[in-house]
């Protein structure tokens, strides 16, 4: 059974969520916990320029469970 989060002695209980982006940024930003903004992403690959092994196709191959 997984462990509960406690508070003077009693189990912590989550009373809301904040799923705003902005609010979460705010939050953080007063708190003097925020990071970064992300750096933009590069432009993708054209597959000519992929590596040889890139585009070999994938198998399965099953395993027997260990005892």
């Amino acid at each position: 059974m997984p462990q509960v989060p406690m508070c003077k002695k009693r189990p912590m209980r989550v009373i809301a969520l904040i799923d705003d982006p902005v609010v979460v940024r705010e939050i953080l930003v007063h708190l003097d916990r925020s990071q970064p903004e992300a750096l933009a992403r590069a432009p993708p690959v054209p597959p000519e320029a992929w590596p040889a092994h890139a585009n070999l196709a994938l198998t399965y191959h099953p395993v027997p469970d260990i005892a």
